[in-house]
Formats: structure tokens, sequence, C-alpha cells
């Protein structure tokens, strides 16, 4: 694939190490601007540690972290920048992050991630929150009936909470480590739709064991083995290799 333009992310030789096991083997990759990519590989694949190490996440999960090589966000290393500027410019998002919504108000939640109100949510707020079926929790902002206890919400419902948080923060990269893995088909086509709308001069990076749900919506797709990137082309090149079995061991 060729690109004009300047990467937006770049992974140089880069290696890391968490607990003394190698979990990324010399990575070398280039993420572009209006780029929609699947990065495909089954479970320890290394794919949540590679999307971690943009915003410094893997410190923060595990004691004994360390890295070789370099990841760049827009030509500068990302241990070079401030780690709250990086994570309000990407977005990292994962199933497991809707536990933590047990503990915590929608009011509190709003307040802490996008520094607003129930009652002061934007036009731009509330036409997102249509698009993926969130609208009616917010009808009626005078009941505090979900805006207590979060943990009386369904689990696709906190999903689309996350999503909207995510969306909402307007970040030039986002990244969904398996988050739409498990929702239903009808949620999934509402996402995608926005998803269409909202790639214009951004990244999105989808890492997931479920690549066929995807492959419609991405222009790129990366394979990971065992820390170790065997693929990097089009959807189509991918599912020509596929058909041949020159991934029947992953």
């Amino acid at each position: 694939m060729y690109y004009d333009d300047e990467p937006i992310i770049e992974v140089k030789d880069f290696s890391l190490f968490i607990d003394n096991q190698e979990v990324l083997k010399n990575i070398n990759l280039k993420l572009y601007n209006n780029e929609s990519v699947l990065i495909y590989g089954e479970r320890n694949s290394g794919k949540s540690s590679l999307l971690r190490s943009f915003v410094h996440l893997n410190e923060e999960l595990f004691s004994n972290v360390y890295g070789k090589g370099d990841i760049k966000y827009k030509g500068i290393d990302v241990r070079e920048q401030d780690k709250k500027y990086l994570r309000s410019n990407i977005t990292y998002t994962e199933p497991k992050f809707l536990q933590n919504f047990n503990y915590i108000s929608l009011k509190e939640l709003l307040k802490i991630s996008l520094g607003i109100s129930p009652q002061n949510l934007s036009y731009e707020n509330i036409t997102l929150l249509k698009k993926i079926d969130l609208i009616d929790k917010f009808s009626d902002l005078k009941s505090l009936k979900y805006y207590n206890d979060l943990s009386n919400w369904s689990s696709a419902d906190k999903l689309s909470l996350l999503l909207f948080i995510s969306l909402a923060q307007n970040p030039k990269i986002f990244m969904f480590d398996s988050i739409l893995d498990h929702i239903d088909d009808y949620l999934l086509k509402k996402i995608k739709d926005l998803i269409f709308d909202i790639n214009q001069n951004r990244v999105l990076i989808f890492a997931t064991r479920n690549l066929f749900r995807y492959l419609d919506i991405c222009n790129r797709v990366i394979v990971l083995n065992e820390g170790e990137i065997v693929f990097d082309s089009t959807p189509k090149e991918f599912i020509i290799n596929f058909r041949v079995n020159k991934f029947r061991n992953l």
C-alpha cells in the first residue's frame, strides 16, 4: 500500500517485554489518517499490548514493563509526550472498562470523561446518543433513576455509553479492543453507520478475534501471531490468503 502523507502513528523496531516475557517482537508499523484498520489475532497474540503501548497503559496494568524501539505520535516519541494529551488524542476502549460502570454514577462519569453534566449535553452529543439508541436514558433529566446506579443498566446500554464517551471525546485515533465483538447485529449496524460518518481525518483501529464482523468497514488488515506482524495488506488480499490457508495455524 502507498501513502502520500506522513503517518500519524509510526512504530519502528518495537519490542515489548512484560514480566520478562517478550509479548511484541520487532514491530514495524505506520498508521495514516482516514484509515480503518483491523488488527486480528488469537488470544495472547499481542493485539491489546500493542494498542496500549500507544498511550502508556501497559505500565499501569503491569509492574514490570520494558520496551525497545520507538513509537511516535505525529512525529514525536510517545515517551516524550504528556499522558493526558496522548489520551485526549488517542482513545482506547475495551470490555473490561464496563466493570467500572457499576461503581460510578452517570453524572460522575460524564463529569470525569467529558467535563459536562447530563443537563448540559450539546446538540452533537444528543445526535450521537440518538444514533446509538441511548437517547431514552436521557429523556427525563428530572429522574435520578438512571443516574445514581449504572449497575442497573444492561450490558448493551453500558457498551453504548462507553462508545458514546469515546466518540464524544473526538480524538484523532479511536482504538476499539474487542469492544464490538459481543453486541447484536442491530446495534452493530448502527455503530458501523456511525463509523462511516466519523472516519474523516482520523484513524479507526479494531482489535479482534472475530474478524468477519469488521472486514466490511476496514480498508486494512494486520495479522498478529505470537507478538509478530505476519500480514499487513487490504481485506481483499487477506481473504485471498485466508482461502489458500496461509493463516491455517493462527
